[in-house]
């Protein structure tokens, strides 16, 4: 409760600094242009279908009553995604709920893009919901409001962990992994295909951005024990089959290339996925250890 009342309190001091500051549209220049590389979309496994980016991951989720789109890539993505869609069989006028895994620019930048084309419900963590309808102004890292980067889009329900919202037959469950940002989410759903049940988990993967601060970060006051929270939780899962946010931190161009024939098993290593999680342990641990030592002297 006290860490929610603390982000709470940050939030609120985030808006009514971006109110007073940065509220000009702002161009951010995609650096990395494997965010804008199309990339053909394929099947997953069952219902779930990868339609993002060479790295921008982004998912279709097709139930008997619409369809769940998950990320949308950054500013720029909608024109590649609407065609792997299509290519794929869909259509966007039948989205009918829209999420995301986090609130940075280059996974929700074209969400409102879709919402426009398909009038789908809007659904975000309560955390980093606020980040969503103000255009991507508020940002814990900069309290003066770093401007309005992508068209704001209102948010329909706030998720918090626990969660579980339903379309057709298909339920997910949304799952707090914080600390790549205030509402990282992971997404854990079953998938029927031939005749198997499969325990899918989106994983929101626990990487710490270049210039982020873990000690000594007044908007953001619990990252510390977000992260170290989240890496043991997505630790203890072992799911059939896993994804997550960018195509890199599932070895996506390792294990699928386009037009190879449909088989979920490349998406089902667990030791990969621990290996991984790993990493970012590492990670967390050195960088932790580093700010700390730079305190005492």
């Amino acid at each position: 409760m006290k860490a929610r009342l603390l982000i709470a309190a940050a939030l609120v001091a985030l808006t009514a600094a971006g109110a007073g500051y940065a509220q000009q549209r702002v161009h951010l220049t995609v650096t990395n242009k494997d965010w804008e590389k199309p990339f053909p979309g394929f099947k997953i496994v069952g219902n779930l279908y990868y339609v993002g980016t060479y790295d921008l991951a982004a998912y279709l989720v097709a139930t008997n009553d619409g369809l769940i789109l998950i990320n949308s890539g950054a500013v720029g993505s909608y024109p590649l995604m609407k065609a792997s869609i299509e290519q794929l069989g869909f259509k966007l006028a039948d989205i009918k709920i829209i999420t995301s895994t986090h609130g940075h620019w280059d996974h929700v930048g074209d969400l409102a893009e879709f919402q426009k084309i398909s009038k789908a419900r809007v659904l975000m963590s309560e955390r980093d919901a606020p980040v969503l309808e103000s255009g991507g102004n508020l940002d814990y890292r900069r309290p003066e409001g770093r401007g309005i980067i992508y068209d704001p889009i209102k948010v329909d329900q706030r998720l918090k962990d626990g969660d579980k919202f339903r379309l057709g037959t298909t339920e997910i469950t949304a799952i707090a992994t914080p600390g790549h940002t205030p509402g990282a989410t992971s997404f854990s759903f079953p998938v029927q295909d031939a005749g198997r049940t499969y325990n899918v988990l989106l994983a929101n993967m626990p990487g710490i951005n270049d210039g982020v601060k873990l000690l000594g970060s007044p908007g953001y006051p619990t990252i510390v024990q977000d992260f170290a929270g989240t890496i043991a939780k997505l630790k203890s899962m072992s799911p059939d089959i896993w994804v997550s946010s960018h195509a890199g931190q599932f070895n996506l161009h390792q294990v699928y290339k386009p037009g190879d024939a449909y088989n979920p098993a490349r998406f089902s290593d667990v030791a990969a996925f621990k290996a991984k999680l790993t990493g970012y342990e590492k990670s967390y641990n050195e960088q932790l250890a580093m700010e700390r030592a730079a305190q005492k002297k």
